[in-house]
């Protein structure tokens, strides 16, 4: 017997382009991606997954920032 949450899971309506999970009635904010073995999404409709999303996507360009900054900031010879 299938849980309320892998009803919503197995729901195509549910998801969208890229993988992205968008299920309103499912509590969970991380889910299995559709492929076994593939890891894991975020559900897009849960109040937490918009932000983590966007954090997850800013981050590495923060980073790249930061990282170009530490080095331009000491002087270091670029090309």
């Amino acid at each position: 017997m299938q849980t309320d949450m892998e009803v919503h899971w197995r729901e195509p309506r549910n998801w969208g382009a890229w993988g992205l999970y968008f299920a309103a009635d499912d509590p969970r904010l991380w889910v299995p991606k559709r492929e076994p073995g593939m890891g894991w999404t975020v559900n897009l409709a849960h109040p937490k997954g918009g932000p983590i999303l966007i954090s997850m996507l800013l981050a590495p360009a923060v980073l790249s920032m930061v990282v170009i900054a530490l080095v331009h900031g000491t002087g270091a010879a670029c090309g």
